[in-house]
């Protein structure tokens, strides 16, 4: 330490640790020696404070908690603080000077909030009327409460894929504590701001949720940008050969297509939002011009057979299928356009049972597995569409849009597919259950707004009656609401 330095209390600290390591902090030499080095020249008053922090035994507290979290340690440290402020008579902005320095010298703060009362007096003005403290009491605690929201506060090591900022339990603890004296101190002193505290908290963590969904939305936008450049990258467009062909994704390429496109699910998770299907809009509208249907396809291959040895084998046997498929075909891509608009606008039991009807009622000789097999895997995918419907609805708790959509399902469709008629029964089930856990959460609405429920509770009831309908207590708070 350079003795012609001048230093304050906590850069004194800080040198002298760095310099010795952390064994000083438990003895009162280290008061002595800060003395040496003009430490208390500023503010006079922290030496006395220093000294009997040492000399009764915090210090050794404080090197204990140290010792045993390490860069953790803070929230403990801040409860010895907070016990040794109990029984002192100094005044508090000098005794958390003291402390906070300390925790600087061991690199657990970045800086320091000097003291704000007379340099030299570390003693509180004890007044003989207890009404005359309460105001600066209460400011007290107020800074209390504003420096503990920052330094309690665990932060997200990876601010992307990691939950927001957060309290953890023992600092909800700390906070209550000083929660409670606010509450307790305002109310005497007539002043109405119950909420000051819930308010500024929430508005730590809110500004904390909103620093992440702008990180967030920035990679996303970026993950997006190198979506499309892949999928341009990746696109084969189809050449001016014998029979056009549809364009696609290289096979090389879509391993990596998929991962980018995982990422982007889960950062749209990581925002709160609902996915959108982004991506395979984006897959389809690049991949668009360069599609060819089978109809478009076929009538190529007849136009372009010319080879007199072909015109008798082959357009023979194209002309023969395709003549007598040709009705069938468009009766087919008919059904097909409907079902794919039942489909857009969400409508799922109707777009499946279009699907089944396309293929049901293909009758062409003309590639028969593939327009079938093409139109069942329609509906498969349809239905998953609708299980990802389902998932998002019993997000937001709209059950009773959850139970028609499943049964909208139709019935042959099911009998087919039993794993997609298991999964059914279990959501019912998986609702069944949700309803038993949440009668509670009615309860608390209820006792919260004067025993009876809001215009959203009442909303709320209506969907969990839609899903058990015959729930005893469900009933009886319907008929209590009417």
């Amino acid at each position: 330490m350079n003795m012609d330095k001048k230093h304050q209390l906590h850069t004194g600290i800080k040198d002298i640790i760095q310099a010795n390591g952390v064994e000083p902090i438990r003895n009162i030499q280290l008061a002595n020696i800060l003395a040496d080095y003009s430490a208390y020249d500023e503010y006079p008053a922290t030496k006395i404070v220093l000294k009997d922090v040492l000399t009764n035994g915090f210090g050794q507290k404080i090197y204990d908690a140290f010792n045993k979290s390490g860069k953790s340690s803070l929230a403990e440290i801040e409860k010895i603080k907070h016990d040794y402020s109990k029984t002192t008579k100094f005044k508090k902005d000098v005794v958390n000077y003291v402390f906070d320095s300390i925790c600087y010298g061991l690199g657990l703060k970045t800086s320091v909030k000097e003291p704000s009362s007379n340099s030299f007096d570390p003693f509180k003005n004890e007044s003989d009327n207890i009404l005359d403290k309460l105001p600066g009491m209460l400011a007290e605690l107020k800074k209390e409460y504003e420096e503990a929201l920052k330094t309690l506060l665990v932060q997200p090591k990876d601010i992307i894929w990691d939950a927001a900022a957060y309290y953890p339990a023992s600092a909800e603890n700390q906070l209550y504590l000083i929660e409670g004296k606010i509450h307790v101190i305002s109310n005497q002193l007539g002043i109405n701001d119950n909420n000051w505290c819930k308010n500024l908290k929430e508005k730590t963590l809110n500004s904390h949720r909103q620093k992440k969904i702008n990180s967030v939305k920035e990679v996303l936008d970026s993950k997006k940008i190198d979506f499309t450049n892949l999928l341009n990258k990746a696109l084969v467009k189809p050449s001016s050969s014998y029979i056009s062909k549809s364009g696609h994704y290289a096979s090389d390429k879509l391993s990596d297509i998929e991962k980018l496109e995982s990422d982007i699910k889960g950062l749209y998770g990581e925002m709160g939002i609902k996915y959108d299907d982004w991506c395979e809009k984006e897959k389809s509208r690049i991949l668009s011009p360069y599609v060819v249907s089978d109809s478009n396809r076929i009538r190529q291959m007849l136009l372009k057979i010319a080879m007199p040895a072909a015109m008798f084998c082959g357009v023979g046997y194209y002309g023969g299928t395709y003549a007598t498929s040709t009705d069938d075909i468009n009766a087919y891509e008919q059904r097909m356009e409907t079902a794919d608009g039942y489909l857009a606008n969400g409508d799922y039991g109707k777009a499946i049972a279009g699907f089944m009807q396309a293929s049901n009622q293909y009758d062409g000789s003309y590639r028969i597995s593939s327009y079938k097999d093409g139109a069942m895997s329609q509906a498969d995918a349809c239905f998953e569409s609708m299980q990802n419907k389902v998932a998002s609805l019993i997000e937001e708790k709209q059950y009773g849009e959850v139970l028609s959509l499943m049964k909208s399902i139709p019935a042959e469709y099911l009998s087919a597919n039993q794993g997609k008629s298991d999964w059914i029964e279990k959501t019912k089930i998986d609702l069944q259950n949700t309803v038993a856990e949440e009668v509670d959460q009615l309860a608390d609405l209820i006792s919260n707004n004067g025993g009876h429920l809001t215009e959203d509770g009442k909303k709320y009831l209506d969907q969990l009656l839609a899903v058990s309908p015959d729930n005893y207590w469900l009933n009886l708070i319907k008929t209590k609401e009417k």
